[in-house]
């Protein structure tokens, strides 16, 4: 439970981390219906730095 799902990064004090109850409250359906997302569990950790990848795939796809 202390690693990103997506990246595998150790969680540090400093960081932030989303479970996948925070992000199904936090964000819109684009980004709950992610490919990521959707594979994540209850319990799965996902850090800022993977988030915001995620938010910013989302957001190329928008504008094309």
């Amino acid at each position: 439970m202390g690693n990103c799902f997506v990246c595998g990064k150790k969680k540090l004090d400093y960081e932030v981390w989303w479970n996948k109850l925070a992000v199904g409250i936090t964000y819109d359906s684009e980004f709950q219906n992610n490919e990521i997302i959707c594979s994540m569990s209850e319990k799965s950790m996902i850090c800022h730095k993977c988030i915001k990848e995620i938010e910013k795939s989302i957001e190329e796809k928008k504008k094309q």
